[in-house]
């Protein structure tokens, strides 16, 4: 380097040439230079970070770091397992390391684990030390997209339809888009919103969205949208319906009851009523045999 120093001096060039050299040295030098690779995972799921070992190394050991450092895995000799320590208490019982590779493999990945990952891996042969990064996100597999129909007739036979589109517990990072499907091809709209129109005499398309994410991907039931507006009881029809037979069940049931309870109560009074008779009768006769006390007090 002073070799340099010195023609930089001679020719005029040193302020240039001793930027540049400073400029490969840093670059040279620092491990965290490269942007760390970005791997998704599903919550619940395994997931594994791949480690590439440079052919033809010996390794020495491997040091896995999350937010602190994670394990330390030492190979065995020919024939021998590797020595692993796990050194952090969140990953005890869920991290095991894939030979030869030793990449990290977590089990029952949590929201927990999300977040930047470096592994150092010493070289033997070459003294050597090469870093890794990964970049972890993780995301929850979807469920089936809701959509709710929104719909207006202003006039003149014009049908305004809006429907919507959303995920139970969506999360971050999920795209939404529209596919009409038709007599040609198939039109697609990104967005979680549709709006279309409806005529009297077009024909009902069904529609369906899709939500996605970058570990799923799903779709809703078909919606036939120009139903609602061809006729506006399309959506409610069939819950008044079910609500009328509901509560013509529940007033059938009511004069069961009812009917029961007073046929219970008349057979109880008219078995009730020979008793009391009896009863009578005997205080009656009780009466008349009995004589009345004539003795002096």
């Amino acid at each position: 380097m002073s070799l340099f120093l010195g023609l930089a001096a001679a020719t005029g060039t040193f302020p240039w040439l001793f930027l540049l050299l400073l400029l490969q040295e840093a670059i040279g030098y620092s491990g965290d230079s490269a942007a760390p690779e970005e791997v998704v995972a599903a919550l619940q799921e395994p997931i594994s970070l791949p480690l590439e070992i440079p052919p033809d190394e010996e390794v020495e050991s491997i040091v896995w770091f999350s937010r602190k450092r994670l394990a330390t895995v030492v190979p065995g000799k020919k024939g021998q397992p590797a020595s692993v320590m796990v050194v952090d208490p969140h990953y005890e019982g869920r991290v095991s390391f894939l030979d030869p590779s030793y990449s990290l493999h977590i089990s029952n990945v949590s929201w927990k684990d999300s977040g930047l990952y470096q592994v150092q891996v010493n070289l033997r042969t070459s003294q050597l030390s090469t870093t890794q990064r990964y970049n972890l996100c993780v995301y929850r597999r979807l469920s089936q997209p809701r959509v709710a129909v929104n719909f207006e007739i202003p006039g003149e036979g014009a049908c305004n339809i809006s429907l919507l589109c959303s995920v139970e517990r969506a999360g971050m990072n999920v795209n939404y888009s529209w596919l009409a499907l038709g007599d040609s091809a198939d039109a697609v709209q990104e967005g979680s919103v549709l709006r279309t129109s409806w005529r009297p005499g077009d024909k009902v398309l069904p529609y369906i969205c899709k939500a996605s994410n970058p570990v799923s991907s799903i779709h809703s039931h078909p919606i036939l949208a120009g139903a609602f507006c061809a006729d506006p009881g399309y959506l409610e029809m069939p819950s008044v319906s079910s609500c009328l037979l509901a509560k013509g069940l529940l007033l059938l049931v009511l004069l069961i009851i009812l009917a029961v309870g007073l046929w219970v109560t008349r057979v109880k009074k008219k078995s009730d009523l020979p008793r009391t008779r009896k009863l009578k009768r005997n205080r009656i006769k009780l009466r008349k045999k009995r004589k009345p006390d004539c003795s002096p007090a």
